[in-house]
């Protein structure tokens, strides 16, 4: 019956949550490698940030044998810091990053002080204190999003720490009250009737949606773009979860009516003279240009801050004039150096000073070329291929709600998607060259794969404006 701290931040969450992960494990969605990867990213950090308090014991019991690592807890106290210590109360176990004294540290792989870091480490104090432990202070050792690399990497500088201990304090009266509650929530053999809702994404994405969400259509109010929750739950409580049987005076904005009627019609919504518009603004030659990127928390390379975008690939397509052929060129990093400088030089040779540079959602790779530096001349020529669909002068029903390539484009060009691919989008994309990086996988055909996904995304910026040039 013991809860683990993380149960706990699940039972705040909803309790349903916390009932289905202790009673029904089998109906939750396996995280995903991108979040795998997210969960490694945080223990490589954690891991980082014993260097801000060195010298201390690690205990070294994994998750399966908490009783040895309460034990060993124990026997370590002589120490000033303990990594990983273990401690139970109130039948609520938890292991705490960093214990230095009287000081419990808890490591966070982001850049700020959330509310729910608040409650996990007010439940970690409620427990470490229940099992005899003083704590006059409590803190978040998070990340420095300021901290530019320069040689190896500078725990000191890498990290910030925020005292929370007032905020913790504020928030110990609750928890003791909490566990009861969680307590029961697991001991019932009933599923607690909790209805959909914000809760399933917030503080972070609930595994159990598939089982919670089965009832709700494939397209529903819950595509409907930007619109709240407290009017997808007043839909929800009317019982409306379809797009098309939102009511005519329900309130929306004038967007979203748009989806509704197009979604109700069953026909796509076209304002030519707005794809005129941006048509007209390109200028031949056409430079389709795609990036692919990294940001890991940790920089790699000198000159570089916590989750910056690192350029590692780039796809271009170009047409030097109306109706004219197709040229494609990419360019793929090795992985074992700094791509910025390869990169760079390589854009300047192959982006003349002429032209439009044509991008999907092009404040992206505004802010990489920026970082690049030198690239201004190009940046200034960058017009946004996705302005006619975020911009709704092309809304279609097979969109469903959404501007983003990969749902507008096979929509648009039938056969052309991604699910062909071995790399299927750029959280794929992103561990896959994190592997190369690291030395892992097949090289050879992780490289082939990247080279496939980041071309589609520019051949497909070419098949669309193809399509709304057709539609002038």
């Amino acid at each position: 019956m013991t809860l683990s701290k993380s149960q706990y931040l699940r039972g705040l969450q909803c309790r349903k949550n916390l009932w289905l992960y202790r009673h029904r494990p089998e109906v939750a969605t396996p995280p995903s490698p991108s979040l795998q990867a997210i969960f490694d990213q945080g223990h490589e950090v954690g891991t980082l940030a014993w260097k801000r308090f060195p010298g201390g014991k690690l205990i070294e019991e994994d998750h399966l044998h908490p009783d040895e690592a309460v034990d060993s807890t124990r026997k370590a106290l002589g120490h000033d810091v303990l990594y990983e210590a273990g401690a139970v109360f109130d039948k609520v176990l938890i292991r705490a990053d960093i214990l230095a004294r009287d000081k419990l540290v808890e490591v966070k792989s982001s850049t700020e002080v959330k509310d729910v870091y608040l409650h996990d480490v007010a439940v970690q104090r409620y427990v470490l204190e229940g099992a005899g432990f003083k704590i006059k202070k409590t803190s978040l050792l998070h990340i420095n999003n300021k901290y530019v690399r320069h040689g190896d990497v500078d725990p000191k500088g890498l990290f910030a720490e925020s005292d929370v201990t007032e905020k913790v304090n504020e928030l110990l009266p609750e928890v003791p009250m909490r566990v009861k509650e969680f307590h029961s929530v697991v001991a019932s053999k009933d599923e607690p009737r909790i209805d959909i809702g914000e809760q399933c994404y917030a503080p972070y994405e609930c595994p159990f949606i598939d089982h919670c969400w089965k009832h709700v259509p494939e397209y529903s109010i819950y595509d409907i773009a930007r619109l709240s929750w407290k009017k997808k739950d007043a839909l929800r409580e009317m019982g409306v979860l379809r797009v098309e049987d939102v009511p005519d005076d329900f309130e929306l904005n004038a967007a979203q009516r748009k989806q509704v009627k197009v979604a109700r019609s069953n026909k796509p919504y076209v304002d030519y003279d707005g794809i005129g518009a941006c048509l007209e603004r390109f200028e031949h030659p056409l430079y389709f240009l795609d990036f692919e990127t990294v940001n890991p928390a940790i920089p790699p390379y000198d000159g570089l801050r916590p989750f910056e975008q690192l350029p590692f690939q780039a796809s271009l397509h170009v047409r030097m004039k109306q109706g004219g052929a197709l040229k494609h060129e990419g360019f793929l990093a090795d992985a074992r150096t700094d791509p910025r400088g390869p990169l760079k030089e390589w854009l300047k040779s192959r982006i003349g000073p002429k032209g439009s540079v044509l991008a999907y959602n092009a404040s992206f790779e505004a802010r990489c070329l920026e970082e690049l530096g030198g690239l201004g001349y190009i940046k200034e020529r960058l017009v946004d291929v996705a302005d006619p669909f975020r911009k709704g002068f092309l809304v279609h029903p097979g969109f469903k709600g959404r501007w983003s390539i990969k749902a507008v484009l096979p929509t648009l060009v039938p056969g052309m998607d991604y699910s062909g691919l071995e790399i299927k989008d750029g959280s794929e994309a992103q561990l896959a060259f994190m592997g190369l990086m690291k030395g892992t996988g097949d090289g050879v055909k992780v490289r082939k794969a990247l080279e496939e996904y980041c071309a589609q995304d520019t051949l497909g910026m070419v098949k669309l404006v193809d399509v709304l040039g057709g539609m002038r």
